[in-house]
């Protein structure tokens, strides 16, 4: 397993030279964060984190944390947890406390992706579900759904905002919501997780098919996974549904990366975008877009497994709060593949866009 590994990891260091794909990130690994215990099946396991800032204190809190445990990849576990962060002042915490969880675990399937939004008193909290008895119901195959936390109790959107169809892809993968001038814009990455003229109905076959497939994508050769860029969805009001209005390339997308999930926010008048570049072996990149439609990828990471020495690095979430760029993101220690920890890593701005320029 070792020696297989190390052929493994100088065919990439081949590749990347190759590809110009940046082995070093411009940040360094951070502060672990401590997220209060859900429950012993969880083992404070985070992925999917979105921290959000709220100016006038909710609930008594400026900070909030929504994330999804997947502790040892069990999907069974992957239901959202809202959390708000400790903290003697407004800078961003370290130290998250347990509030509730948003929504259990469905009957079948599984839900993933949450994120949320503040509009004045409210908090707006989403979360996915994937096959599940709801998005039967609805007739989708995936779908976004919401739930309203105010000061005083709580309810459920009534029906999701975001939804898909297809059982091969998706246009509405880890969502994130910012206000627009005309009312609410939804940005997700529009992902294909399987090409249906690869695999059959014969066993064989279909075997034969999954171990070339797999064979392929490990040495980048070629993958039935396809990220098409950034879809666009817009709403003239948060609760309701969003439409689907067109999907957006990247630009400047490194050959070897495939962005999986991403978060956006607003500073000094552009939209940047985290992008989480492949399901697995990923960067974490910073993109700007100056229409809020189109991004441009920057040419060097914001960190990598090998700067911050880890595994398994998944969907970030980050801001700039009075000058100073904030990435959270997750990942998991070589010694325990099992267990995913979220770190909060900073830089001034300004530094940021110069180191990666």
């Amino acid at each position: 397993m070792d020696i297989g590994r190390m052929i493994i990891s100088k065919y990439r260091y081949f590749l990347y030279k190759l590809y110009g794909r940046n082995i070093m990130g411009i940040m360094n690994e951070g502060i672990k964060c401590e997220v209060e215990k859900y429950n012993k099946i969880n083992q404070s396991d985070i992925v999917h984190p979105c921290v959000r800032f709220s100016a006038n204190k909710f609930k008594g809190h400026h900070w909030w944390l929504i994330y999804t445990p997947y502790y040892e990849a069990n999907p069974d576990v992957e239901n959202p947890i809202l959390c708000y962060g400790v903290a003697n002042d407004d800078k961003p915490p370290t130290n998250w406390v347990f509030y509730c969880e948003v929504n259990g675990k469905p009957e079948y399937g599984y839900n993933s992706d949450p994120t949320m939004f503040f509009r004045e008193e409210e908090l707006n909290t989403f979360w996915r579900e994937n096959h599940t008895t709801r998005t039967h119901s609805d007739g989708f195959e995936r779908a976004t759904y919401g739930c309203i936390i105010s000061q005083k109790d709580s309810h459920y959107y009534k029906n999701p905002i975001l939804y898909e169809k297809s059982s091969f892809e998706d246009k509405e993968v880890s969502p994130a919501i910012i206000k627009s001038e005309s009312g609410y814009t939804a940005y997700a990455i529009h992902f294909r997780f399987r090409n249906p003229k690869l695999h059959f109905k014969n066993n064989v076959l279909e075997i034969i098919s999954n171990k070339l497939l797999w064979i392929f994508s490990l040495l980048e050769i070629f993958s039935e996974k396809r990220s098409y860029g950034v879809s666009i969805w817009k709403s003239k009001a948060i609760d309701e549904k969003f439409n689907y209005v067109k999907t957006t390339k990247i630009k400047n997308l490194n050959k070897l990366y495939k962005p999986w999930h991403i978060d956006v926010f607003e500073h000094d008048g552009k939209l940047y975008s985290v992008i989480q570049t492949n399901q697995c072996n990923a960067d974490i990149c910073l993109a700007v877009s100056e229409d809020n439609e189109t991004f441009t990828m920057y040419n060097k990471p914001l960190i990598t497994n090998q700067n911050i020495n880890k595994l398994g690095i998944y969907k970030p979430t980050a801001f700039v709060h009075k000058d100073i760029f904030y990435l959270y993101y997750t990942a998991q220690n070589k010694n325990n593949r099992a267990l995913n920890k979220m770190y909060l890593t900073k830089m001034p701005f300004t530094e940021v866009i110069s180191k990666l320029q």
